[in-house]
């Protein structure tokens, strides 16, 4: 019999129910009992026809469990966001409320599903104390209640509100946080009437205002959010430098590995920071560097740069923590040069004499030389030599000898020619004229040949190419090449279908005409026009351009009429990189570089 007790501890018969067992069960389990209640279990022994003895105990079932960990999350304005941690057990939902503290009744009250452990009440009052209570619901009921005490935010202004560190065109915000904000709103405003804002997420606390005026005072406000809802304003007022940037920025001294950088020395300048990395044309060639240099250097020489590589290089000025504006400039490093006028002088039957021209920045030459059955012979010199004996050769063997000039660890391209002793030898070989697409050659008839073979390679590889002349001749043009170009010629003389020793000079052609007077005119806070001189024989022109932090380019091809072209749709405040190419058909000329801070000048040349 399961009986309960009432709270004076007497059994209440009218809800006592029975239970009727098996004669092998020892155990059972009771279910459907009230939580927090006293009951009476007593078992009786079952006979055929009779009942036995009984035991009785007395015991008391547990409460509902309730919601634990119940706690405020976030506080708003107007809100408190709360959670806790569902009890253990066959649930129908939560209640959550706030009673009224001076009457019955509740200020707010809400059934929830089951499947939730987190809710937001909102539509409070702002800067005030509640008291939030939550209980389980179970079948059998609910659980006791739990309380928790949370307090609505006060709308307040944001505090240590700082503006600082002013250059010509930047100055630095930073704030405490404002507890519960969703964000910021910063707004700067020129004497001018210019005015400018940006929202921030409430994880921002800094913000380098950017694209201002020189020498200009500015309001700066800011103020908190809170979701739908503006916070009170906090100003203060700031004046951007007269001059805080490099107004010069020279590259010298630029060799295959190395660059003196030179700039102006600003005044209040704690330090500044240099840059450089590959152009995109060149990315992979180098890594990107930077260092920084205290306030008194203004000279400094980049050292280990890539050879042959075009560099984007960029000064910022150091105020304590500030950067201020940056100044770029590009220069491209030398290739590593070929040995050139590399000649035969004179020889015996077992010497060769061997001369060539000096190379800039040459740390030493190699020179090798093999017949075509052995082994070559190499020889380093030191680079103030320019001359060579090999001795003790075989005058039956015909010789390959080879140059290349040695910078440091690396080695630049080799120029090698053949000697025959039996043949004539080729003297005062030069280049008498030099052109875009042409070489002119001379040199000194040689008695006994028949005629001359003149071949010409470009020096980076490509096929090869030679033409033959009669012994009339003392010098040949060579056309149709390829412009900017250095080229290997050597020039033999003939006996009959017998090549002698040839000598080998190099050369370059000249440059297309670049485009010169490259310059930004009427350039407005978002817009510039770019202005050039025509280029003669030019059938167009390649203009590009991009923010100089960044490798998206944008390109327009022009016609050969163009001499100005205005760019729009460009962020104030911001430096870009313009260059421009003379076309030639299919040919693209050399670069003209240019950089232009967009923001209004004074002078209007267009509409």
């Amino acid at each position: 019999l399961v009986t309960p007790l009432s709270s004076e501890g007497q059994l209440l018969p009218v809800q006592q129910r029975q239970m009727d067992l098996k004669a092998d069960v020892s155990t059972a389990m009771v279910t459907e009992l009230s939580p927090k209640t006293d009951y009476s279990l007593t078992v009786y022994a079952m006979y055929p026809g009779l009942i036995g003895d009984s035991a009785t105990i007395k015991v008391k079932t547990t409460p509902l469990p309730e919601v634990s960990n119940f706690r405020v999350i976030e506080e708003g304005l107007f809100s408190l966001r709360l959670g806790w941690t569902p009890p253990q057990g066959k649930l129908n939902g939560f209640k959550i409320f706030i009673p009224r503290s001076n009457r019955p009744g509740f200020i707010y009250e809400q059934l929830l599903p089951r499947d939730i452990s987190s809710h937001v009440i909102d539509s409070l009052e702002e800067d005030k104390k509640y008291t939030v209570s939550i209980y389980a619901v179970y079948p059998e009921g609910p659980s006791k209640p739990v309380s928790v005490v949370g307090k609505t935010l006060k709308l307040v202004p944001v505090h240590q509100f700082l503006v600082q560190n002013a250059t010509t065109d930047t100055v630095q915000a930073r704030w405490a946080s404002v507890k519960g904000a969703t964000g910021y709103r910063l707004t700067w405003a020129s004497t001018e009437g210019h005015i400018e804002n940006i929202n921030l997420g409430d994880n921002f606390n800094f913000y380098m205002i950017q694209g201002l005026h020189t020498g200009s005072e500015y309001t700066i406000t800011i103020n908190p959010i809170f979701g739908d809802i503006e916070g009170p304003i906090t100003t203060a007022k700031i004046k951007t430098l007269e001059s805080s940037s490099v107004q010069t920025l020279k590259v010298s001294a630029v060799s295959t590995s190395t660059a003196v950088v030179s700039w102006n020395s600003v005044p209040g300048a704690t330090g500044y920071r240099l840059a450089w990395r590959p152009t995109p044309e060149f990315v992979g060639r180098d890594r990107p560097r930077q260092l920084a240099l205290n306030t008194s250097t203004t000279q400094y020489q980049l050292k280990n740069v890539a050879h042959d590589t075009e560099y984007v290089l960029t000064l910022y000025v150091l105020f304590g923590a500030a950067v201020g504006p940056g100044i770029a400039a590009t220069f491209r490093t030398s290739p590593l040069g070929y040995v050139s006028n590399f000649k035969v002088t004179s020889y015996t039957s077992t010497t060769i004499d061997v001369a060539w021209s000096p190379i800039v920045g040459a740390t030493e030459y190699k020179l090798s030389w093999k017949t075509d059955n052995s082994k070559p012979q190499v020889q380093y010199l030191d680079r103030s030599i320019l001359f060579h004996r090999l001795k003790d050769l075989n005058p039956q063997s015909t010789y390959t000898v080879t140059i290349c000039a040695v910078y440091g660890n690396s080695e630049g391209p080799e120029i090698s020619l053949s000697h025959d002793f039996e043949f004539i030898m080729m003297r005062e070989v030069k280049v008498e004229d030099i052109g875009v697409n042409s070489f002119t050659l001379s040199w000194k008839k040689a008695s006994g040949a028949s005629g001359y073979k003149i071949s010409w390679i470009p020096f980076l590889g490509g096929d090869e190419k030679s033409h033959v002349v009669s012994a009339d001749f003392a010098s040949y043009t060579i056309r149709n090449l390829r412009e900017s170009s250095a080229y290997k010629i050597q020039v033999s003389s003939m006996v009959g279908s017998r090549e002698g020793s040839a000598v080998l000079v190099t050369a370059r052609t000249l440059d297309l005409p670049k485009v010169e007077g490259f310059v930004a005119l009427n350039t407005t806070d978002n817009s510039t026009v770019l202005n050039w001189t025509r280029v003669a024989g030019a059938s167009g022109y390649r203009l590009s351009w991009r923010h100089i932090s960044v490798f998206d380019t944008k390109t327009e091809i022009l016609g050969p009429g163009f001499t100005y072209y205005k760019i729009s749709d460009l962020l104030y405040g911001r430096t870009y990189l313009f260059t421009i190419r003379p076309l030639y058909g299919e040919v693209e000329g050399p670069i003209s570089t240019m950089y232009q801070r967009i923001c209004k000048t004074l002078s209007k040349l267009f509409d």
